[in-house]
């Protein structure tokens, strides 16, 4: 099975060596769950590489080995599907319109190694610090690149999981729906859950649905129901000063005050209690 891509950095271009690999992807719809090996894969719909010119964890110049984004969804029954939702090891879970692969470009590669570590050796990934750890991006790890050197690639724009192990297929509205502020509550609280599912769902629950990364934020006794106004305001800004262990961003560089206030009203009126 031959497929060409043009006009990446400088292409997608198939990677010939063998790979023995035990790794599996986990699709997911409705009730039904199917897997795919990584050996099964390559001998579907074939190995290719993709060069990022700027990866946001590893740095410049990265060559990738993996599976072609599209060919591979079409191949998992997922092709047709208008949303998905990416699944990793950590209990990161992020929502993705996949309306961004019938561009011409940017283009995504399921990535199972990085070429610069030999095929057959112990590692798939350099090491990754997070906080902390020590990050194995195993078994798979999202990457895009483009030709168009404007194209706005980062991580709020584009998904990059790393330890992704399923995908599957995904309803927004039906898988927020539990989440959404009483029918009483005003504006900002609703303009917050927006503002919920664009962030904090990936790494944070609210009515059970979202994310495992973080702590509930509807649990009885956690921060947003303990802390004043001005505390949760600072608590959602995250400025960088807090747990070195923790994973989240520092959301005063990436929402406006206004909407970090939409967030505190959506936490507020979603409490026990409220």
């Amino acid at each position: 099975m031959m497929i060409v891509y043009f006009g990446l950095l400088p292409a997608l271009s198939w990677a010939e060596q063998p790979i023995t690999d035990d790794r599996v992807l986990l699709v997911r719809e409705g009730s039904s769950t199917r897997q795919y090996a990584v050996e099964d894969l390559i001998a579907a719909i074939g190995l290719a590489e993709l060069e990022v010119a700027k990866d946001p964890h590893f740095g410049p110049n990265r060559v990738f080995a993996g599976f072609a984004l599209e060919p591979l969804l079409d191949h998992i029954g997922l092709g047709d599907a208008p949303e998905l939702l990416l699944v990793c090891a950590d209990g990161y879970r992020i929502p993705f319109d996949a309306s961004a692969l019938s561009r011409p470009q940017p283009r995504a590669l399921l990535a199972i190694r990085d070429t610069a570590l030999p095929a057959n050796g112990g590692s798939h990934w350099a090491a990754y610090r997070l906080g902390t750890e020590t990050i194995n991006f195993d078994p798979f790890y999202l990457v895009w690149a483009s030709t168009d050197e404007g194209a706005d690639l980062g991580t709020e724009t584009l998904p990059w999981p790393f330890q992704l192990t399923e995908i599957h297929r995904f309803d927004r509205a039906a898988y927020f729906a539990p989440a959404q502020p009483p029918a009483r509550a005003g504006d900002a609280p609703r303009q917050g859950f927006e503002i919920y599912t664009a962030h904090c769902g990936k790494c944070h629950r609210m009515r059970g649905v979202g994310g495992d990364v973080g702590p509930a934020l509807d649990r009885q006794g956690g921060q947003a129901s303990v802390l004043t106004t001005a505390q949760l305001r600072d608590y959602v800004r995250h400025e960088g000063t807090g747990d070195p262990k923790s994973k989240m961003p520092q959301f005063s560089k990436l929402l406006s005050p206004t909407e970090i206030d939409q967030v505190v009203a959506y936490l507020q009126a979603m409490q026990p209690g409220r």
